[in-house]
């Protein structure tokens, strides 16, 4: 049968309340209002690109819940799978925008969100087998017990079906320490079909060491994914598949207007590629996709069709070592 949605992802969503450029929280009047939250950042990107994409989550029935619901759903996103309670609020985080040298800070204010305090059960894990791929981050465990039930639950669900899984390890220091974060991504990181890591968490979190090509192999070997993929920042992004090919994407030239978002923007240009059955299209697309949601302000990728293919037609070739 074919699948309802090219890909399902579960997560939480805030709202984004950010300075204006030279502004700071401590004096500013105003503060520009947005949402964003890592999955529901890949929904957009990908739904944009002109993929189904269905995202399940748990907002209060109040307006900060209803902004975040309308506006994925006006980007294209499937919402019509959040669970919605009458009591509860949404985390909400703050952006004090920096301009080099001073850096953009971020304050969190989403201990006890709806979905952070919710019940496992008010949630399907069959939605994982209504898509092509579950995408899942290493956010969403850390937030809670029960959203890491939930977690577990879903990629358990998919793994049944048969429907591969991407997780985004994507560790935050604010939400629980590296060894925690060991201990509790473990299983996820084992059950991945696509695994994607960042070069610091695979050093913070895993213990890794070395050249990037070292680490990337050093995941491989840990988790045994059948495609590991390791970003790099300034250096782009690397791809290992079961054949032993290693593939390599150098970042591109980019005037950085908000940097929030980027590495969900990289993975969701990856994982289009991904279903397309092309693993370096995924890379080309995504480290363009991360240069050109850095041009944009705010979490989402609001990028057309001729945006990426004005990026990708300076491309060039994609660079394969097989090994």
């Amino acid at each position: 049968m074919a699948a309802d949605y090219d890909v399902v992802t579960f997560g939480e969503t805030m709202i984004r309340l950010a300075t204006r450029p030279g502004e700071r929280l401590e004096t500013a009047a105003t503060l520009e209002a947005g949402i964003g939250g890592a999955e529901s950042n890949v929904a957009v990107a990908l739904a944009r690109l002109g993929r189904r994409v269905a995202w399940s989550s748990v907002l209060p029935r109040n307006p900060f819940g209803a902004r975040i619901a309308g506006e994925l759903r006006r980007h294209g996103v499937d919402v019509s799978h959040v669970h919605w309670v009458d009591q509860g609020r949404v985390g909400v985080y703050y952006l004090d925008t920096g301009a080099a040298p001073r850096p953009t800070q971020v304050l969190y204010d989403r201990a006890g969100s709806a979905v952070a305090t919710c019940d496992p059960d008010a949630l399907d894990p069959a939605l994982a087998a209504r898509g092509r791929l579950l995408h899942l981050t290493g956010i969403t465990p850390a937030l809670s017990a029960q959203c890491a039930a939930i977690t577990r639950r879903l990629a358990d669900a998919a793994r049944a079906a048969g429907v591969p899984i991407s997780f985004d390890v994507n560790y935050r220091s604010r939400l629980w320490s590296p060894q925690e974060a060991a201990a509790g991504l473990e299983p996820l990181c084992r059950a991945a079909t696509v695994l994607l890591c960042g070069r610091s968490d695979a050093r913070t979190v895993w213990g890794l060491s070395g050249s990037d090509e070292a680490l990337l192999r050093g995941l491989a070997a840990r988790f045994g994914a059948p495609v590991t993929v390791l970003t790099t920042g300034e250096n782009g992004a690397l791809a290992l598949t079961p054949d032993g090919t290693l593939h390599r994407e150098p970042a591109v030239s980019v005037a950085v207007i908000d940097r929030v978002g980027a590495g969900d923007a990289f993975a969701a240009g990856f994982l289009h590629g991904y279903l397309a059955g092309d693993v370096p299209l995924g890379l080309r697309l995504g480290v363009r996709l991360a240069a050109l949601k850095m041009t944009v302000r705010g979490d989402l990728a609001v990028l057309s069709g001729e945006d990426i293919a004005a990026c990708l037609s300076d491309a060039g070739q994609p660079q394969a070592i097989v090994r």
